[in-house]
């Protein structure tokens, strides 16, 4: 839009000079109109153009794929296991254009594993009482009274529990057996567990468990329990003192908790025993890492997973209270090794410890290959998912010893008539679209909108307007003609080389019906199907093959060849500098517009400089009068 200096004109003519040089620039203005109208067409037709091409590009691109043997050769694995049952369980096997048809035997021995490292135990401290030999204890012994309660919160909620009596010798193994069943008993129940004289659940579930770990009462969430708030309070008289010393007597303050780990503060703070002064320093596969005494878990596991060579993720599993470390690859090759550690990974869970009587290395792991003997050859790879003689294999879980499936790899017609049905639908899908625009009605009365004429209609009648003005707007056009034709030359003309049964699409059932469809297929699946039983090799070579001319080659190598529109209407949103025939014509006509524009401007302020003068002429005039009639008068009163 073009914005004039601000001029007030008339004052000595009386006329509106402005309503008339705007009145005068309206005709001037109808030549910018056309040249704006002119380039609004043009800008319609490249997004017809356009939205073609791409039409075009996803055939070309279907008709490549439509080249390989993989369209046409489909097999199917048919097939059991030993017992009669799916296989599917352990295995999944996806026969390519490669697979040798017959049958075949697998024994699937063992998966494909990351390295894998994992706490051996929940890294949260629990909710430890004092020991029990620094307690006042009657006679070396803990003396619970009969109906002695207190409070404990788990995970929000808050239950009475009692005890019964009892008197338990801390120097007595059995007797401190006794004192952490009974007080893991009383708080269970007091939430609903109920069990046997064993321990063993009958109903409900247990939240909690209670240990003696280094002379020390612990309280801390079953280990098949998520890991939420514990708290113990004493129940208080009306004045708040408590009504007994329960909780002393076991060696807990009063407000005890215990506290779920938090990722976001210091560990040092949590685990401050575990875990030595000064910067805490590792090495995880040969790489070093260093954090400061406060640095947070979370911050720890971040740097781990974001170092790009290290080979391995670490996260914090709230559910089990441990951290987990993985390899990022599966096989053999993959390993993760804990090393010059000062101690965080110790805190962590990570070390050697016995358990059942064997030594554990808890710092270092490396991964599995998987493993399957097909057709007693044994194959060995280091993922779950490969191919192996032309068929992909997705293991899922190892067999039993002993325990086999057996399946049949055979021709899959199905498969290749889906694939020829699909790449055909778009062939009718792309004739369809330049059809109806070779054929949409012109409407030449209707030009597009200025922006004047625009201000005096309803958004309504200007969708309707404009859905005319855009219309048949490539009807006819040379280039789109051109590219049908070849088209539904590349479907019709037969394939020289191939034997004459089999030469043409006709004979495989795909044809043309009506001649208004103007060249659209229609498929006979059963025909198409028994073709592809039949003689699937020459199925194929009708589509696929790669002669020197246009007819010996094949319906997909010929469409391969058949040019886009890119040149014509440029490729759109993906390229960075619009080189095509319309581009190249919008932007002279902007360039010829930005030039009639200069023009306009210089013409108006030429009719202001006009209007001007004459009202400078007419003030003069004016002046002349008045001093002709002051004369008058001076003359007329001598």
């Amino acid at each position: 839009m073009m914005y004039g200096p601000m001029r007030i004109g008339g004052l000595a003519s009386g006329m509106d000079i402005d309503q008339i040089v705007s009145d005068l620039m309206r005709a001037e203005h109808m030549r910018v109109d056309k040249l704006y109208q002119q380039k609004q067409v043009m800008e319609w037709q490249k997004t017809d153009y356009r939205d073609i091409n791409l039409k075009l590009r996803t055939l070309y691109n279907t008709s490549f794929d439509m080249k390989l043997s993989g369209s046409y050769m489909k097999y199917k694995a048919i097939g059991s296991m030993s017992d009669g049952l799916d296989f599917d369980k352990y295995f999944s096997a996806s026969p390519g254009a490669g697979a040798v048809p017959g049958d075949h035997r697998v024994e699937v021995q063992q998966t494909a594993r990351y390295a894998r490292l994992e706490s051996s135990k929940a890294i949260t401290k629990p909710l430890m009482g004092e020991d029990l030999s620094q307690l006042e204890l009657t006679e070396g012994k803990i003396v619970i009274a009969e109906g002695s309660q207190f409070y404990v919160t788990i995970d929000g909620v808050k239950k009475v529990v009692t005890l019964n009596s009892g008197s338990y010798d801390v120097a007595n193994q059995a007797d401190l057996d006794d004192l952490e069943a009974i007080i893991e008993k009383a708080i269970n129940t007091a939430f609903g567990w109920k069990g046997d004289d064993a321990g063993n659940t009958i109903s409900g579930i247990k939240r909690v468990q209670v240990i003696i770990e280094d002379n020390r009462l612990t309280i801390q969430p079953a280990d098949n329990f998520n890991k939420v708030p514990i708290a113990l309070n004493s129940i208080k008289d009306d004045e708040g003192n408590p009504i007994d010393n329960i909780l002393s007597t076991l060696g807990f303050d009063d407000g005890a908790f215990y506290r779920p780990l938090n990722l976001h503060t210091s560990l040092k703070s949590q685990l401050s025993t575990e875990i030595p002064d000064g910067i805490i320093s590792f090495e995880i596969n040969g790489h070093k890492f260093e954090f400061s005494p406060s640095s947070s878990l979370q911050l720890i596991l971040d740097k781990i997973n974001t170092t790009a060579d290290v080979g391995a993720t670490a996260r914090y599993d709230a559910l089990t209270d441990k951290v987990i470390l993985l390899s990022k690859e599966t096989g053999l090759g993959a390993k993760i090794e804990i090393a010059n550690d000062n101690g965080l990974f110790n805190a962590l869970g990570f070390n050697i410890y016995e358990q059942d009587g064997s030594t554990i290395d808890n710092t270092k792991a490396v991964g599995q290959n998987s493993r399957i003997v097909l057709n007693d050859t044994i194959v060995e790879k280091a993922t779950n998912d490969f191919i192996v003689s032309g068929m992909r294999f997705n293991l899922k879980e190892a067999m039993k010893a002993g325990e086999t499936a057996t399946f049949r790899v055979e021709n899959d017609p199905d498969a290749a008539v889906e694939s020829i049905k699909k790449y055909l639908e778009l062939y009718n899908e792309t004739i369809d679209l330049i059809n109806g625009k070779l054929s949409e009605e012109r409407y030449r009365k209707f030009s597009p909108l200025t922006e004047e004429q625009k201000k005096e209609m309803s958004e309504n009648d200007i969708k309707l307007w404009e859905e005319k003005a855009k219309s048949g707007l490539l009807r006819s056009d040379p280039l789109l003609d051109g590219i049908v034709r070849n088209l539904r030359s590349a479907v019709s003309n037969p394939v020289t080389g191939l034997p004459k049964d089999m030469n043409n699409l006709s004979a495989i059932g795909i044809t043309t019906s009506d001649w208004r469809e103007k060249g659209k297929l229609h498929i006979n699946e059963d025909k198409l199907r028994d073709a592809i039983v039949k003689d699937p090799e020459t199925v194929m070579r009708l589509f696929s093959a790669s002669g020197d001319d246009f007819s010996s080659q094949g319906v997909a190598n010929r469409m391969y060849d058949i040019q886009d529109i890119t040149e014509k209407a440029g490729g759109g949103e993906f390229q960075k500098y619009d080189n095509s025939i319309l581009g190249k014509q919008i932007r002279d006509m902007d360039d010829r517009i930005a030039d009639l524009e200069d023009r306009l401007l210089k013409t108006e302020e030429r009719y202001w400089q006009k209007f001007t003068v004459m009202e400078q002429a007419i003030q003069y005039a004016n002046q002349q009068s008045m001093w002709l009639a002051s004369q008058m008068n001076m003359y007329q009163g001598g």
